[in-house]
């Protein structure tokens, strides 16, 4: 759990799981389903989690750095 006493690293390294397990969902999910527009549907959200988790790995990536 995230609260104001969670290290700013921590949290990310936090919402990084939780945007891959986001991913793993919504991706699990669109193999389901065979109505096409579901399945895309659901990998877009895949895409959209992947996204985030990318973003969040660079912010993390580069506050290791700045504070090195």
């Amino acid at each position: 759990m995230i609260d104001k006493t969670t290290d700013p690293v921590e949290a990310i390294k936090i919402a990084i799981k939780r945007e891959h397990e986001a991913y793993e969902f919504y991706k699990n999910h669109a193999d389901l389903f065979e109505n096409e527009a579901t399945k895309e549907m659901f990998m877009f959200l895949a895409e959209e989690e992947k996204k985030h988790e990318e973003k969040l790995q660079a912010e993390l990536d580069e506050n290791i750095h700045y504070e090195m």
